[in-house]
């Protein structure tokens, strides 16, 4: 007996076919999965079979589970099974309509609008024109990070309409009023930590760590909470950290690479799985997923406050990734103590050998509109010089 499951939006696309001997009971006998990673939009880079055996046999090793069901899917039954222990009372929605608030009269704030991924860019300094190397710097995924240990509200939340019950410390989300206030993170020499009006209590801290006056007005906040994703950032987290740090066991190079980059997708559907309604496959819970989000914005603030100390200015800033300007060929002395640290923080070099800053890339600088676009330029740049 043959069951195909199709792409729902390609239905002559397979996305894994399950079979089954015509004999026995069809769900006590064994089965076997023909999957079709290519249909499924695994989006693996497979050069041969064997690079083919090396993601799945490295997969099914650090996840414990084959990668047979289509990536949101799998998403979904990680984020499940990882989090019972934590005791989630149910995977349930919200307890309130979070979707869309309000404070004081004003008009209903989407959620989804409370916090964005950081996307920034500069030009080039006089100093750094004259320097030789172009250096990206890839996190596996803030999200995931934030997810470790962010504090998720339980139960119903309260209104301050005063903001006072903000004390940096309770989940919540908050309207405040905030000013640069001198602060280096102006938007022009770094990224702004400003990203609208309301924001969630780590937003809110993190503005106050780098410098910004801040007067909280309002804002809705839980008294209870629980770092309720913990157990399942930590899998995936301690998945990705083997893969990463035993290359003598994990050796093919592009099936290693397929496997990050795979739990870097996982991590980041199950994060977004927490703000999609049930009806799909969501979770329904906005207001965990802006803690989360937000979190993953202030730790990356964070990263920059310490590179800044240390004289490290990054010239682009793209979601979860970084590029710097240096006269230091090797990736991991330029930003020293990134990517070579005791305990592995996240992070990997973008490219394999820096970028010439030839004139060029110089202009790529110049003339892109926005980061995405200068983003896009140099990562071509720096795959037409790859041997």
């Amino acid at each position: 007996m043959v069951r195909v499951h199709p792409d729902p939006h390609e239905p002559t696309r397979p996305t894994r076919a399950l079979l089954w001997p015509r004999e026995h009971n069809q769900w006590e006998a064994r089965r076997l999965v023909l999957a079709f990673p290519e249909y499924a939009g695994w989006g693996w880079e497979l050069t041969d079979a064997r690079s083919l055996l090396a993601t799945v046999s490295y997969l099914d090793q650090v996840l414990s589970r084959s990668v047979t069901d289509p990536p949101d899917q799998l998403a979904h039954a990680l984020l499940g099974d990882l989090t019972r222990d934590a005791a989630i009372s149910p995977l349930g929605s919200s307890p309130v309509d979070l979707s869309a608030f309000s404070g004081s009269g004003a008009e209903p704030v989407s959620l989804r609008e409370c916090a964005r991924d950081v996307v920034w860019m500069r030009h080039l300094s006089v100093a750094e024109q004259r320097q030789r190397y172009v250096h990206k710097y890839v996190h596996l995924s803030r999200h995931l990070q934030a997810a470790i240990g962010a504090q998720l509200g339980e139960g119903a939340p309260e209104y301050s309409g005063s903001g006072r019950a903000y004390d940096g410390m309770r989940p919540g989300i908050w309207r405040a009023h905030v000013e640069l206030a001198g602060s280096v993170f102006d938007g022009k020499q770094l990224p702004s930590g400003l990203d609208g009006e309301w924001m969630s209590t780590s937003q809110v801290r993190c503005c106050q760590d780098i410098g910004y006056r801040v007067q909280v007005r309002e804002g809705w906040y839980w008294q209870e909470a629980r770092d309720l994703l913990k157990g399942w950032g930590t899998s995936l987290w301690e998945a990705a950290s083997r893969l990463h740090i035993h290359t003598q066991t994990y050796r093919h190079l592009q099936g290693r690479a397929n496997a990050l980059r795979t739990i870097t997708l996982l991590a980041e559907l199950g994060i977004s799985l927490l703000a999609e309604v049930q009806t799909a496959l969501g979770w329904s819970r906005p207001d965990w997923w802006i803690q989360v989000v937000g979190l993953g914005r202030a730790l990356l603030f964070a990263q920059l406050v310490s590179l800044v100390k240390k004289g490290t200015m990054p010239v682009l800033v793209e979601r979860d990734a970084f590029w710097v300007i240096s006269d230091e060929a090797h990736p991991p002395s330029a930003v020293p103590g990134l990517v070579t640290a005791q305990q592995w923080r996240g992070y990997s070099a973008g490219y394999a050998a820096p970028l010439l800053l030839t004139s060029e890339v110089r202009d790529a600088f110049k003339c892109a509109q926005h980061a995405g676009e200068l983003a896009l330029a140099l990562d071509t740049l720096a795959g037409e010089f790859l041997p």
